[in-house]
């Protein structure tokens, strides 16, 4: 029930709002009545206000007061305000609407709704959502919380999500996307490190990681390669209506040019479903081993007779060391079968991984294991399986990596590992055909797109020149 207060209120509030939309529906009725008037004044004087309302059509008698009153304070009540909110670090969708004015029982019905298409849990720090928001602008209200119209996110490159008012409860569905798919690339001269000019090129960081994990069999990206180094990547890419790259896809091709030495892997689907990437002639780029079973890694001690740092005399090193941060993850070098894992003396944390009947990897002075390596466990190559740390006989954190064949130690970097599959017959008379395919999207991508992934660091007349 309102008090004296609110009906004051609300008379004042009828008399600045109502007043003018009654004179708007009452002068066409007025005017009416005057036409009569100047058409036949001998019949305006003998009507009566019955002939009258009978002269004037019926839809103009209305309770034009009550109907203006009802329709101008519904839009009051339901003012519509939209506004973007964005997540902060340790924000709840609750907390959230709940601090951009919704009450919260109302929150709670809405994230019901949404739990059916999108676990509010996945929200993130600075992703937006934008919310339309109910005020009531009356001044007859108590309750000064806002009513939720509609709320939208973004939930995945993919699709939105949006949750709309239905009644007095709400509904939720997923929108899809429309994303076009094409074909991008970058050439570039490497300066520093691989990473550092493809990331100067635009190039995604997935598909320079991808990149890197190809070449890693023949190369080793730490100390192989030199300044005017050469490099050349196709990928997928996928786009929004305006232009704007929302993801990308796989890789496609890569190249590196090594002072005349090239290099170059296609992406290729068996016809078994494997995929892998093929060198021109069809063969696989894997090698049993990666050259180097963690990134960004130095080689801090070499394979061979060494003093040794802690006991201070000369004994025969049956490894290389590569020192790196503490934690930095440690992969295993090929696919095969996790023989020992754990405290092994000086070697402190220590895994051993059989790979076929002739070879076997060693790593040692991990922090830590990988979750589930132990004995017995079937590991994937490049998969995680520790972590560098300095546990043993260690004077800091670094990985030691042995290779065993045959039963004997031997030195990993200038070992002539084998080949993964080679494509023969039918098989690769149709990976030269998905060759050629790419090799014309190669052909195919823009001159200043290439361009400006090769001029190097000239600023925009460099970008604007074709190499």
């Amino acid at each position: 029930m309102f008090t004296s207060r609110s009906r004051s209120h609300g008379r004042a509030w009828r008399l600045r709002h109502v007043l003018p939309a009654v004179a708007c529906v009452a002068v066409p009725a007025l005017a009416w009545a005057i036409v009569i008037q100047v058409e036949d004044p001998g019949r305006a004087a003998q009507a009566s206000p019955r002939d009258l309302e009978a002269a004037v059509p019926a839809r103009h008698f209305i309770n034009v007061a009550s109907t203006a009153d009802h329709i101008l304070e519904e839009r009051a009540r339901n003012r519509r305000r939209d506004t973007e909110v964005q997540v902060r670090s340790g924000d709840t969708m609750m907390g959230l609407l709940q601090r951009a004015g919704v009450g919260r029982s109302e929150a709670y019905r809405a994230i019901e709704a949404l739990k059916k298409v999108y676990s509010p849990r996945d929200i993130r720090p600075g992703q937006a959502i934008h919310l339309a928001l109910l005020h009531d602008e009356t001044g007859l209200e108590t309750d000064s919380t806002a009513r939720l119209a509609e709320m939208r996110l973004r939930a995945s490159v993919e699709r939105d999500v949006k949750v709309a008012r239905n009644g007095d409860g709400f509904v939720a569905e997923s929108v899809e996307r429309s994303l076009s798919r094409g074909v991008a690339g970058a050439r570039g001269e490497i300066r520093s490190s691989l990473y550092v000019a493809s990331e100067q090129r635009n190039v995604p960081v997935a598909v320079i990681l991808e990149m890197i994990h190809g070449f890693s069999f023949a190369i080793d990206f730490q100390r192989d390669l030199r300044r005017g180094d050469r490099f050349e990547v196709v990928y997928e890419a996928f786009r929004e209506a305006g232009g704007q790259l929302a993801k990308t896809g796989p890789l496609l091709y890569a190249s590196l040019d090594q002072q005349g030495n090239s290099l170059e892997m296609y992406r290729y689907e068996t016809s078994d479903g494997e995929v892998d990437y093929f060198t021109p002639k069809g063969e696989s780029v894997r090698r049993l081993l990666m050259r180097t079973p963690v990134d960004g890694a130095r080689l801090s001690s070499g394979y061979g007779m060494r003093k040794h740092p802690i006991l201070g005399y000369s004994r025969m090193h049956q490894g290389i060391d590569f020192a790196a941060p503490r934690g930095t993850p440690v992969y295993a070098a090929g696919n095969g079968k996790v023989e020992y894992a754990g405290r092994n003396g000086g070697y402190g944390n220590y895994i051993r991984i059989r790979h076929n009947g002739s070879f076997k990897t060693a790593y040692a002075h991990l922090k830590g294991f990988a979750k589930g390596v132990h004995g017995g466990a079937r590991v994937r190559q490049g998969e995680v399986i520790g972590y560098i740390g300095t546990t043993g006989s260690s004077t800091g954190p670094h990985l030691h990596y042995e290779v065993l064949k045959g039963g004997g130690h031997v030195n990993p970097r200038s070992l002539d590992l084998p080949t993964g599959r080679t494509l023969r017959g039918k098989e690769l008379a149709r990976f030269q055909q998905v060759k050629a395919d790419i090799d014309r999207l190669r052909d195919g991508l823009p001159e200043t797109r290439i361009a400006q992934a090769s001029c190097g660091d000239g600023g925009a007349k460099a970008k604007a020149k074709v190499c």
